[in-house]
């Protein structure tokens, strides 16, 4: 078994497949007409100043967030403009979303979309006694735009950070040339410069800072939704350290948290997990709350309340990911060490309905058919899995092959989803390819790059489909944002 990276991994990787989706009577998928499609065929593409770590599109779909590194890049989703740059975080932005409601009476000055990111706070964790067990190094922040997307009017300047730097270091400079011998072009100005432009930005973060509602903590993770569907609710992780590495008090282990959006106060705070949470997420119907941790079970909150009504135990395990079913009247949950298992359970009687055991390692993202009749999740080997619910019968699969069974860590499936009423199932592979498959007709559809498109790294922002399961967004390993039309 030879050694094994991102870099290798792409050097080798040539697309396979092991198993292919079938219709019910058996006959294997078939292309829809012009497809596959490559980097080149896409709808509109945007160059990006950077990587991106994080997407979100908004619920009517005009707009579309993009975390690079510090920063949300805010553009026109039919323009493909930029139209404003948020700033306000002090590392790497992890994860954008935005509210599922928008404002339909708005003014001048008024808020049409309420955007939420996440990222580690540079201040906080470069504190004394960094990483105590139990304390929060990640912030929250919760952002207000108008209808054209820019952040809501406020009174300050903008602040052109190049022009003061250049302002700032004239005397300097000067004074270094004539009084110290210095060259204007040497490689120590450009380090002066570039210290000071970092230094400016810094102060305007911490500056933009104070006029935004920030809360110490982090998004939940694997799919788990930002907001309850009604978008009343935010729901948001603290203390979420794991205690693998030593227990604390109780008061200061893993809490869920449900922030009210209209009166921005926190409702409840649900404690009860003994290590990290890793999803969380509201019913449908915006009456219960669960979390799945990694102290091997599940728990099952009243959103109203804050009471716990059910807690699944699953052993000495680890829990990964979960979804609700579209009627509320199910949880599906994912195990996945020390074997992996999909389990769901009745949300009424607190009984286990079935579980599926295909997935031969993680299986980290879930999803429900709207009709509430199929699961699919896509596992860390490069599959995807469809199965009923109620019977844990499988229905269909979808794999890729490779020789190189170590191949398999480094392709794994980011993300699952039924769109276009769950007519439609789409995915995208770690490698960066997004896939579509439709139940009824089965026709499958594929966005990837060429065979001279090389990259050496797996794309971070995930994927995103507009409501109306018309434009897939994806940000590319190249530094590309592509909109194609589904």
């Amino acid at each position: 078994m030879r050694c094994m990276n991102q870099s290798t991994f792409f050097e080798n990787y040539v697309y396979a497949l092991e198993h292919d989706f079938c219709s019910p009577t058996g006959e294997p998928a078939t292309w829809a007409p012009g497809y596959p499609r490559y980097w080149g065929q896409e709808t509109a593409k945007v160059q990006l100043e950077g990587k991106a770590n994080a997407l979100a599109l908004s619920p009517d779909s005009k707009i579309i967030a993009v975390g690079i590194d510090r920063e949300i890049h805010i553009f026109n989703a039919e323009t493909q403009e930029r139209v404003d740059v948020l700033r306000g975080h002090t590392c790497a932005v992890e994860q954008v979303e935005f509210a599922p409601k928008i404002s339909n009476t708005v003014g001048s000055e008024g808020t049409r979309y309420v955007l939420v990111s996440t990222g580690e706070d540079l201040e906080e964790s470069a504190g004394e006694g960094y990483r105590h067990e139990g304390y929060d190094y990640a912030v929250i922040v919760l952002w207000e735009l108008d209808e054209r997307g820019r952040l809501r009017q406020k009174e300050d300047r903008p602040v052109d950070v190049d022009t003061l730097t250049s302002r700032t270091l004239q005397p300097l400079v000067s004074d270094l040339v004539s009084n110290y011998g210095w060259k204007r072009d040497e490689k120590a100005m450009g380090a002066i410069e570039q210290a000071m432009k970092k230094a400016l930005l810094n102060a305007v973060s911490l500056h933009e800072q104070e006029s935004k509602l920030r809360l110490q903590g982090e998004l939940a993770s694997f799919g788990s939704p930002a907001f309850s569907p009604d978008g009343k609710t935010m729901i948001y992780l603290s203390q979420n350290e794991t205690t693998q590495h030593g227990l604390r008090d109780s008061a200061l282990l893993p809490c869920v948290n449900l922030w009210d959006m209209q009166s921005r106060s926190l409702r409840h705070r649900l404690l009860g997990h003994t290590d990290s949470i890793m999803w969380a997420g509201m019913s449908p119907d915006n009456t219960l709350v669960a979390s799945i941790a990694w102290d091997g079970t599940a728990r099952i909150w009243n959103a109203n309340s804050g009471d716990c009504v059910h807690v699944f135990g699953f052993g000495d395990c680890q829990l990964w990911s979960g979804a609700f079913s579209p009627d509320s009247k199910y949880l599906a949950v994912s195990q996945g060490s020390p074997r992996t298992h999909i389990h769901v359970y009745d949300l009424q009687s607190g009984q286990s309905v079935s579980r599926f055991d295909g997935f031969r390692h993680w299986a980290r993202t879930l999803a429900w058919s709207p009709d509430g009749t199929v699961i699919a999740a896509g596992g860390d080997s490069g599959t995807v899995r469809l199965w009923d619910p109620l019977t844990g019968e499988e229905r269909m699969q979808w794999r890729l092959a490779f020789e190189d069974p170590v191949m398999r860590s480094f392709a794994g499936i980011q993300s699952v989803q039924f769109v276009d009423e769950g007519r439609k199932l789409v995915f995208r592979t770690q490698e960066g390819t997004v896939e579509t498959y439709d139940l009824q007709s089965n026709l499958k559809q594929q966005f990837t790059r060429g065979t001279g498109d090389k990259i050496d790294t797996s794309p971070e922002g995930r994927m995103a489909v507009s409501s109306d399961a018309q434009l897939l967004v994806v940000p590319d390993a190249d530094g590309v944002l592509r909109l194609w039309n589904l």
